[in-house]
């Protein structure tokens, strides 16, 4: 079986560097983020976000995921609506894809809600990417072209990533430049190796 590593964070802590970074290593990579991507292209998901969310949402049959992100990051119970549309789905394409791997020495799962959906017994260890708050907002404005109200609106519907933080088994943190990430991806993944090695060795 393979060792699982969950990833989580915040929003735009950047998990997707940190995923990418693992894909250079070789190591194979789940990303909830993709799966939900790939599902809102589906016409039956589609529809039932129609059917909460109405035409607004949409501009003829794509789905805008801007206003969309309006929408939930302001209403609680919107964002628990459309939750309650993905979250299964999502999850059961995550544990197929896990078993699809499992004998890969490592796998890398990168779900966002980690803590919120309680998967956290799926991994034998959780990252938390991390980055200031400040840098955080920063991040959140320039990418998605909100206002600071907003960005920290965001932020608020998830877990503050000083909750994750500690309950996590291993904290990236992505306050400086790439390679400084980089560094710490790399080191973990090679004492993970060195780990595993042993074990084998037994």
């Amino acid at each position: 079986m393979s060792y699982k590593i969950g990833i989580t964070g915040g929003i735009a802590s950047g998990k997707s560097l940190v995923l990418g970074i693992l894909k250079e290593l070789g190591i194979p990579v789940i990303s909830a983020d993709d799966i939900v991507k790939d599902l809102q292209k589906d016409p039956y998901y589609l529809e039932k976000i129609r059917v909460i969310f109405g035409d607004e949402v949409f501009e003829g049959e794509n789905l805008n995921r801007k206003k969309l992100a309006d929408i939930i990051f302001s209403d609680e119970s919107a964002r628990l609506k459309l939750n309650s549309i993905f979250h299964p789905p999502v999850l059961k394409e995550i544990r197929k894809k896990i078993e699809e791997l499992k004998e890969k020495p490592i796998i890398a799962v990168e779900v966002p809600l980690l803590f919120e959906v309680g998967i956290e017994d799926w991994f034998d260890e959780i990252w938390v990417v991390y980055v200031p708050l400040e840098v955080q907002i920063q991040r959140i404005m320039n990418r998605d072209k909100v206002s600071r109200e907003e960005a920290i609106k965001r932020i608020k519907s998830q877990i503050s990533l000083e909750e994750k933080i500690k309950t996590a088994h291993f904290v990236v943190y992505n306050d400086k430049d790439k390679e400084y990430t980089k560094r710490q991806v790399i080191d973990r993944i090679l004492y993970l190796q060195g780990m595993l090695y042993n074990k084998n060795l037994e």
